[in-house]
């Protein structure tokens, strides 16, 4: 077994170097076909071409290791593509509450007539009829009062995202 060892290693050496370029690696897999080879020495005997049969532990071995990596890289991908996706929805859920923080914030400012109107059209869904109905009031004068409340909430967030850019948060 030893006499064997010491001829083929050098051939099952030179071919995986050729494919793999790292000398630790190619010694790694030449072991391995020793291996493979000590498992199946009772077929030995039926063998006509020792380096044909070789060769092809060797090529087998090679193409399990690609395909691993193959399985291993399409893996990896998925699993980049799913952090990727969460982060984005993270930084979107970020985003979000800030941006719904800056506006109950500033709906703290507004008059309450102003507060409540917004509060019945954004929030409930109401129409300026409706609210003019339930207000005891005109449907233009909660149009007016909507309109100064979004006027107030844009002026707002527009100075709040001016103001973060120029701080570059």
């Amino acid at each position: 077994m030893e006499t064997f060892y010491i001829e083929y290693r050098e051939f099952l050496y030179r071919f995986f170097i050729t494919h793999v370029k790292i000398p630790a690696l190619a010694e790694d897999f030449a072991q391995d076909v020793f291996i493979k080879f000590w498992q199946k020495k009772d077929q030995t005997d039926l063998v006509e071409n020792m380096d044909a049969w070789l060769y092809t532990l060797a090529k087998n071995h090679l193409m399990d290791h690609y395909r691993k990596l193959a399985t291993e890289k399409k893996y990896q991908d998925m699993v980049w593509e799913e952090m990727e996706r969460h982060s984005d929805n993270l930084i979107q859920d970020i985003y979000k509450q800030e941006l719904e923080d800056k506006i109950a914030v500033l709906l703290k400012k507004l008059p309450p007539r102003q507060k409540e109107i917004y509060d019945l059209s954004r929030e409930k869904g109401m129409s300026l009829e409706e609210i003019a109905e339930v207000l005891n009031i005109s449907p233009n004068t909660a149009k007016n009062h909507l309109v100064q409340a979004l006027k107030v909430l844009r002026t707002g967030l527009k100075t709040a995202t001016s103001y973060c850019f120029t701080i570059f948060c």
